[in-house]
């Protein structure tokens, strides 16, 4: 369903404002009034995820501990659950990265920026006594803290909530519930595979095509069309069989093997690739019709 994303310094009441956005869902989920989908709230954060605070302490601790953090938000995301996340999200890279997730499962997204001064957050801080960072870690925190923009499309829709404010609730409610779906980006897209033995398809029936071709050249000098067989071309349809209409000069088997070489490495590459060029060219009729088209647009343009 979506994946709320809360960001903000450290200590500045992050998990409050989680905590009360888990009650606000929960309770409209529940009421007689709602009439949407049978859905569930749920909170990752560190702790969960056994990420302790001493893994900000340096980098080779921290970067385990967020893979750890996003593991358990890629696993909690599906249509029935909204997650949130609560940690300190600071790294724009990192928000990103489970935009693309939440885009992947196909969840809307929301940002939440949890907004404090960096005094009041050491206040704060010094409060809490054994789950503290250390000063230096948190001096670091803040000034590494790369702020959520409106602007960019993974904090797209962002909700600025004040640490003396109430969140907007009904506001981040409907971004949730009714808000854009972004589809998932085309890198992550699975891609169709092709039929067992499509290559040995796609090279023997361009090779018997050529060899064919030139066969009936040879016996018919100065013919200007060439029926294709059948296999490996269609069964005749009632426009006839499949013809493939030669250019007026000869035609030479260099050329020919060429040719075939040029059309196997583009239905490759387009196949490999998830790219809809080679789609459906991969049975012997298909390969015969797509070769049939691809020389006479060559010849039609030299």
């Amino acid at each position: 369903m979506a994946l709320v994303t809360i960001s903000g310094f450290p200590c500045s009441g992050k998990t409050t404002r989680a905590k009360q956005l888990k009650a606000y869902f929960e309770s409209r989920i529940s009421s007689p009034e709602y009439d949407g989908p049978d859905l569930t709230v749920v909170i990752v954060d560190d702790d969960i995820s056994h990420v302790p605070r001493s893994s900000y302490d340096t980098s080779a601790l921290e970067k385990p501990a967020r893979a750890s953090l996003f593991s358990n938000v890629s696993r909690s995301l599906g249509s029935d659950t909204i997650t949130i996340v609560d940690s300190a999200n600071y790294i724009k890279g990192y928000r990103y990265q489970m935009y693309c997730a939440a885009r992947e499962a196909r969840v809307r997204v929301a940002t939440i920026h949890v907004v404090a001064t960096p005094d009041k957050c050491k206040e704060w801080h010094e409060k809490r006594g054994e789950c503290s960072y250390k000063p230096a870690t948190f001096d670091n925190l803040i000034m590494r803290y790369e702020e959520p923009s409106s602007m960019v499309r993974w904090d797209s829709p962002l909700f600025t909530i004040p640490w003396d404010e109430q969140p907007p609730f009904e506001d981040i409610w409907n971004a949730i519930l009714k808000g854009d779906k972004k589809p998932p980006p085309a890198a992550v897209l699975q891609r169709n595979k092709p039929p067992p033995n499509t290559l040995q398809t796609l090279t023997k029936t361009t090779q018997f095509i050529v060899t064919s071709l030139l066969s009936h050249i040879s016996s018919l000098p100065g013919t200007s069309t060439y029926p294709i067989p059948s296999p490996p071309a269609p069964q005749p349809t009632s426009k006839g069989p499949l013809i493939l209409h030669l250019p007026s000069r000869k035609l030479t088997l260099s050329e020919m093997q060429r040719l075939k070489r040029q059309f196997e490495g583009v239905q490759v590459k387009a196949q490999q690739s998830g790219g809809l060029a080679a789609s459906g060219n991969w049975t012997e009729e298909e390969v015969a019709v797509g070769f049939v088209r691809f020389l006479e647009e060559i010849w039609d343009t030299a």
